[in-house]
């Protein structure tokens, strides 16, 4: 299994997040707060969207009855 470059934007925002923490003072710790709570919504959000395709493809596949429109 494959993991969908998709996957890649949390980590990135996480990642600098992080590092804007590590790096701010004042303000830009709330501001990497900030990315790093993004991060994790997008995440949650991503996994919904994976839930989702996956029960398109199970349908495509048959496996809920026939595809609509057939």
């Amino acid at each position: 299994m494959r993991i969908h470059p998709r996957w890649l934007i949390p980590v990135a925002l996480l990642i600098a997040g992080i590092v804007v923490v590590i790096v701010g003072t004042g303000t830009a710790d709330a501001v990497g707060g900030g990315i790093i709570a993004a991060a994790l919504v997008v995440t949650v959000s991503l996994a919904f969207l994976e839930v989702g395709l996956s029960v398109d493809r199970a349908r495509e596949r048959g496996e809920y009855g026939p595809p609509p429109g057939r």
